[in-house]
């Protein structure tokens, strides 16, 4: 079949695509990953046949009958199955989405994912059990960097690893997401600051209380209202979620529902509003890429019930798509951020409606996408 003649005529091409500086041998040694030849000669053909069992989405049966056709290794199904057993932690050094086992109704995997919006590419995954929640404290951040993050991140225990490590932030949040004070320390009334805002988009110095002893984190809060028809949509699957509850939906989440609210660490001297909102756009790339890794990995097609196999076939699978972008390279430009974007120059930021002969402000740097919305698939963030 011409997938499987690919990875026989081109394995050390995707050999060189592996990390650099990455010993092969001595890695899957020093994991454990291979101890003894006995049917498989080295750590390179042992990356080669989980490659094909996930990878490739070959069967333990067809993966030993293909190594053996081809020269490549000679074992059975249950020697190769305890090979992938022993091979899983290494897997996971070469390279939350959910993952579900085959029988299981509910998640059992999630990959926590982190797009460079540079690249357009996943460069940060974490693969834990059902259990594991989403958190930016999973990401390493780089000082420079921005994390734009979802609502599904907008907690303090979340945002002040991104900011000790020299990293900036924007994260979308709710009206009873975080308890927030003004930046003297006083009361803040969220709702009487949305009533009084007179343009489309405005911001107000808030801080975050934790109730731990330390000092609130002080933020800025930018605010867009939304269109008439963005408003309406909002709130009316506010009210068929709460229909499906049984209840009626909260007042104040449809008044707050009218609005874009984000928090963020920029300094407002260099990041208006308006700069940030459009920083916070950019997620839509985010999606597309999650889609797209999606697509690529099919990790809703999980065989293995087993943990340490389950594990070996998922790292299979990410290192191949890993690759297979990395081969790739820069990805096209999608909607709707357009096209013709040199990724290799700082991101242009839209002119403020304001003013629309003002130069488009140009930032050096870099966005990072720090996680994802947990959607429920077999992919990045992911179900297995």
């Amino acid at each position: 079949m011409e997938i499987t003649a690919s990875i026989s005529d081109h394995w050390a091409d995707v050999l060189s695509l592996l990390p650099a500086g990455l010993d092969v041998e001595a890695s899957a040694r020093e994991c454990g990953a291979f101890t003894r030849a006995r049917g498989v000669k080295n750590a390179a053909t042992l990356l080669r046949l989980s490659l094909a069992y996930g990878g490739r989405g070959m069967s333990l049966r067809e993966c030993c009958a293909w190594a053996e056709g081809s020269g490549v290794a000679e074992l059975s199904d249950p020697a190769l199955v305890n090979r992938l057993r022993d091979a899983q932690a290494w897997l996971r050094a070469i390279p939350a989405t959910a993952i579900c086992a085959p029988g299981a109704d509910r998640t059992t995997w999630r990959l926590h994912a982190a797009c460079d919006l540079a690249s357009g590419q996943i460069d940060q995954l974490e693969l834990t059990d059902g259990h594991g929640a989403e958190s930016l404290d999973r990401f390493v951040f780089r000082p420079g960097e921005i994390a734009i993050a979802d609502r599904g991140y907008a907690r303090p225990r979340d945002l002040r690893p991104v900011l000790r490590a020299g990293g900036q932030l924007i994260v979308r949040t709710g009206w009873n997401s975080l308890s927030l004070v003004a930046a003297d320390g006083a009361p803040f009334d969220l709702f009487g600051v949305l009533a009084g805002l007179r343009e489309q988009e405005g911001e107000s110095p808030v801080a975050i209380r934790e109730g731990t002893g330390e000092a609130p984190l002080p933020l800025r809060l930018v605010i867009r209202r939304k269109t008439p028809k963005e408003a309406e949509q909002a709130q009316l699957k506010l009210r068929k979620e709460a229909k499906k509850r049984g209840k009626k939906p909260d007042p104040r989440s449809l008044k707050a529902a009218r609005y874009i609210l984000l928090l963020t660490s920029l300094p407002a001297e260099t990041f208006p509003a308006a700069d940030v909102l459009a920083l916070y756009r950019l997620r839509w790339q985010i999606e597309l890429s999650f889609k797209r890794f999606k697509s690529l990995a099919g990790l809703d097609q999980l065989p293995a019930k087993s943990e340490d196999l389950a594990r070996a076939w998922i790292y299979a699978k990410l290192i191949t798509v890993l690759l297979a972008e990395r081969l790739a390279g820069t990805v096209p430009d999608s909607p709707p951020s357009g096209p013709g974007i040199d990724r290799r120059q700082p991101v242009a930021l839209a002119q403020r409606q304001t003013h629309p002969r003002q130069p488009a402000r140009r930032h050096p740097r870099r966005p990072l996408v720090g996680g994802h919305p947990q959607p429920s698939f077999a992919m990045p963030t992911l179900p297995a």
